[in-house]
């Protein structure tokens, strides 16, 4: 290729320009030719055949709908309507078609266009007269003009308007081929073309691309060497044109690279001599924020190697947690902060992270490096500062130390004096006696009050042995026991409290409590001792024991139970009265719990709490002043108890216990639950004669309806059976009369030498209108049949639904029952659901026939009922081995749960007043639970309800006595 790569380009887009001109020329000429000849079947054929097509759809649809005038579907006001739409359309399609080809019609279309023309002309009349009767509401008149009139006009039209139809169909099928043909054309031109300039294209591309793949070729290779790091060895080839200019600066290039290599070899070579040489850690940044260099120091500090710390960011690597251990936020980051903002931070309070984990507090330095007044890196030096703040640390703790120890040892010494003080204060005012003795039985300290319990001075017990305090047969166990536990720490009375005698100075022996403690202070052992006069306790306790046994002899004379218990919930005293109920002696009850022993399993957790409350003063529960509640004897007995409480206190007024008085009233009791029970039998007896007497009412209710619906079942019968035997004798004769008329019009050749005779027999037939009446005749008694075998159905599923020809158990189809009860309904339902039938085919069942029809029936009127507007009415049967059930779902308004509970008690309704006797669900459930089957009812507010019936396949042996179950 001679030409430089300017000049091939611009041939290429020469050629290029013409060759999608030339497709562009002929692809817009195909589309003007296309798009008219498009446009002539469209405006020329295709419109006008519309219009035909709107005439015929126009006059076939009036018939429509004057037939559904007559047939009561429609109403006559949408049929004049419509007659008024049909006049001004017929009018308007037939002059747009007319007008579309008032120049240009066939001599068959000329022909057929005639025809139509002058029966169209007949049609307003037809339209007025239509109308007339249509206002009038004369319908016999009008079925007699649809017969007639509008038959033989309609016959007369419809057969030319086709024909019409046809031929407009057979000039647009040959208009759209010649615009097809335009089209085809266009495309094989625009082919040709396209096929040509693409070679031409392709073989100009070829050889351009060679030329400057070679090119480039050289050009790679020349950057790749320079890439690498060659920038000694040259470039080859010619240095011509384009191509060779940008060999020489290729190479220029080389030279300048290799230059400035040498040069920062060097200095980078005297950068790393200074860096190594520093003792401080250091490390270097780019412009991204990753670490670009690091040194020996910055090595050995973070424990990573500068190879693995090369391009990564310094923040997540060594900076990321501050010394107390939460997250360092990379945004907060001073380090960060030398590179985004070219600062020039230090820091002293810092800590970095090694590799292994561990930390070392640092002081650190960092500058931006800025070129060309733009930060393209940072240098930061830091060393670790550890030794150093180990050191001041320590000197601060110790200081901290001595400090502390100086305030705690002030403190303890204000408590000891002020303990020291309390304790003086309070033994001198200790109403009980409190000595100290040594190891040896000396006694070294004692308050006053030991003086007043043994009644001696102070100076005659001080330094004294303790024996002179003991009586003397006590003195030899006290002195083995000191030994003992001063040999082997083991002993009897230390930690507890001992009852004791006491000797006085004057001899004289009185009770008291004594509790030991021992302890140590400077390796010698102590022992101290609190000791208080019982004289005055023993003396109460004795007379409250005789107290106690008066009362108990007072308390053993009442007939009635009488016990004492006290806050723990235990029995402290009870009569005899109260052991012969409970079937033990006194001392098996006196300490026992009384609600863990006494009281029934069943009931203990709860009087146990009530009876705490009612200590507490805040009663709940059965326990009171007065209750009753069971007791449990030794024997496994329950028995009945009426109590009267009182809570008893002492002196202070806390309470103490509780006395309670009780009488057995369990024959009473039972008497009272007797009497109860004979109440509720008779309400029952009571309620379900009620209801038996509303059944009763009901079921001589329905059978009189059965009987007259029977009664008029058989009225009706005798004569739809005439009319049926007379309308098929009808259609048997007209079969013989339209015979005999197809006999004597096959002799019509033979008078054809009458006319007169043949002039009066076409004007008979005329008005007659035998070819209408031949072909309607057949449909009006086939019609007239199918309208009375309805009304045989309606009389059979009557007598099916009354049943009264047997009142007797016998199998009968729950789905036959089903359609008969929804037959009786229908005019009930129709308006307002749509029935979906979901049969499984299951058997038949032993039953009363009349009286599960009842059931259906009621269940099938409230689900009508339970539909406001317009909603389904779903029949579904299932079987198994041993049942069958109906399932009578719709989608009304649905049962709130409260209400379900109770739709089949009697006089329940949730119907206005006036509107619904209450008796239907009643009377439908006394029914199924009389077959041994059951109603199962299931309901969601706003979504529907569903009341299925299960009957047993068999009779059942006995009445079920079921419940009703609402889901």
């Amino acid at each position: 290729m001679r030409m430089g790569i300017r000049q091939g380009l611009w041939l290429f887009v020469l050629l290029g320009s013409v060759t999608l001109t030339g497709i562009v020329g002929v692809g817009m000429w195909g589309t003007w030719r296309g798009a008219e000849s498009l446009r002539h079947v469209l405006d020329d054929e295709v419109a006008p055949t519309q219009q035909l097509i709107l005439v015929d759809r126009q006059l076939t649809r009036l018939r429509g709908q004057i037939y559904g005038v007559l047939a009561d579907d429609l109403g006559i006001a949408g049929a004049r309507l419509y007659l008024a739409d049909a006049r001004r359309d017929v009018a308007t399609g037939w002059a747009g078609y007319r007008a579309a080809h008032a120049a240009t019609p066939g001599q068959d279309e000329h022909a057929l266009t005639e025809t139509i023309e002058t029966l169209l002309q007949e049609l307003p009349v037809l339209f007025d007269r239509l109308d007339h009767l249509l206002a009038a509401g004369d319908l016999r008149s009008l079925a007699t003009f649809m017969k007639e009139d509008w038959w033989s006009l309609q016959l007369q039209l419809a057969t030319p308007l086709g024909q019409l139809i046809a031929l407009q169909e057979d000039r647009v099928a040959a208009a759209y081929q010649a615009a097809q043909a335009v089209y085809r054309q266009t495309l094989l031109a625009s082919s040709a073309l396209f096929v040509v300039g693409l070679a031409l294209l392709l073989v100009f591309s070829r050889l351009l691309l060679r030329y400057v793949g070679d090119k480039l070729d050289v050009i790679e290779s020349a950057l790749l060497r320079l890439g690498q790091g060659d920038f000694s060895t040259r470039t080859r080839g010619s240095h011509r044109g384009e191509f060779g200019r940008i060999l020489a600066a290729l190479d220029r290039t080389a030279d300048t690279l290799r230059a400035d290599r040498e040069a920062i070899e060097l200095l980078r070579q005297q950068q790393a001599s200074i860096l190594e040489s520093v003792a401080e850690g250091l490390y270097g940044t780019d412009a991204s924020g990753r670490i670009s260099y690091a040194n020996a120091a910055a090595e050995r500090l973070l424990g990573w190697s500068a190879a693995e710390m090369l391009g990564q960011r310094p923040h997540p690597m060594f900076h990321h947690t501050r010394a107390d251990g939460r997250p360092y936020p990379a945004d907060e980051c001073p380090l960060s902060g030398v590179r985004l903002r070219g600062g020039a931070p230090s820091a002293t309070d810092e800590v970095f992270w090694r590799r292994d984990g561990s930390s070392f507090p640092v002081e650190f330095a960092g500058a931006p490096i800025v070129a060309g007044e733009k930060v393209v890196g940072a240098v930061i030096s830091f060393r670790d500062i550890s030794d150093r703040r180990a050191a001041e640390s320590a000197r601060q703790r110790l200081v901290d130390e001595l400090q502390l120890r100086n305030e705690q040892l002030g403190v303890i010494q204000d408590t000891l004096s002020r303990k020291e003080e309390e304790l003086r204060s309070l033994l001198e005012n200790l109403r009980d006696g409190v000595i100290t003795t040594d190891a040896d039985g000396s006694i070294r300290s004692l308050n006053p009050a030991i003086c007043t319990i043994f009644r001696q001075p102070a100076e005659a017990l001080l330094g004294q042995r303790l024996e002179i305090l003991i009586p003397p047969e006590l003195r030899e166990g006290h002195a083995q026991g000191l030994a003992r536990h001063r040999a082997t720490g083991r002993t009897e009375v230390l930690g507890r409290t001992v009852e004791l005698e006491g000797l006085r100075g004057d001899g004289s022996r009185f009770p008291i409590d004594l509790s030991i403690n021992s302890y140590a202070v400077r390796g010698e052992r102590f022992y101290s001792g609190i000791i208080r006069d019982c004289t005055d306790r023993k003396a109460a306790e004795r007379a409250l024991r005789d107290a106690l046994a008066r009362a108990q002899g007072y308390l053993d004379v009442a007939q009635a139970v009488i016990v004492v218990i006290d806050c723990d919930l235990r029995v402290r005293m009870i009569n005899r009265a109260g052991c012969r109920l409970l079937g033990l002696a006194e001392a098996q009850i006196v300490g026992a719990n009384w609600f863990a022993r006494f009281v029934p399993e069943g009931q203990r957790e709860d009087l146990r709490k009530s009876f705490l409350g009612w200590l507490a003063g805040t009663p709940t529960g059965v326990i009171a002043a007065h209750n009753q509640n069971d007791v449990l004897t030794a024997s496994g007995e329950i028995r009945r108890v009426a109590w009267s409480n009182s809570l008893l206190t002492d002196s202070s007024g806390a309470v103490t216990g509780t006395l309670s008085s009780g009488v057995d009233v369990t024959e009473q009791c039972q008497a009272e639950g007797q009497l109860h029970a004979t109440i509720e039998r008779l309400t029952e007896l009571n309620r379900k004669l009620e209801e038996a007497q509303n059944q009763l009412l009901q079921s001589e209710k329905m059978a009189s309806v059965g009987q007259l619906a029977a009664g008029v079942a058989h009225e009706i019968n005798n004569p739809v059976g005439f009319v049926n035997s007379n309308l098929g004798s009808l259609r048997d004769e007209v079969d013989g009369l339209l015979q005999v008329i197809d006999a004597y019009m096959a002799a019509d050749p033979i008078l054809a030498g009458h006319p007169a005779v043949m002039k009066a027999i076409a004007e008979a037939r005329d008005a007659a209108d035998l070819d209408y009446v031949r072909g309607d005749v057949g449909t009006l008694i086939d019609e007239s049949l199918e309208g009375l075998q309805r009304v045989r159905r309606i009389v059979q599923d009557l007598k099916d639904f009354s049943r009264v020809d047997t009142a007797e158990w016998q199998f009968a189809n729950l789905e036959t029952g089903l359609d008969s009860t929804l037959n009786i309904v229908w005019n009930e339902i129709k308006y307002k659901a749509e029935v979906r039938k979901e049969y499984a085919g299951v058997p038949e069942v032993e039953c009363i026939a009349a009286q599960v029809n009842q059931i259906l029936l009621n269940l099938l009127v409230n689900a009508a009922h339970a539909i406001e507007c317009r909603g389904t009415i779903t029949l579904r049967t299932g079987f198994d081995a041993r049942e069958v059930w109906v399932e009578v779902e719709d989608t009304g308004i649905g049962i709130a749960p409260a209400t379900l509970k109770r739709v089949f008690e009697p006089f329940f309704t949730t119907k206005p007043v006036g509107q619904g006797t209450g008796l239907g669900l009643s009377l439908a459930y006394g029914i199924a639970t009389r077959h041994g089957g059951r109603i199962d009812a299931s309901s969601q507010v706003g979504i529907g309800s569903t009341f299925r019936l299960v009957l047993p396949i068999e009779r059942p042996a006995t009445d079920s006595t079921a419940a009703p179950a609402a889901a």
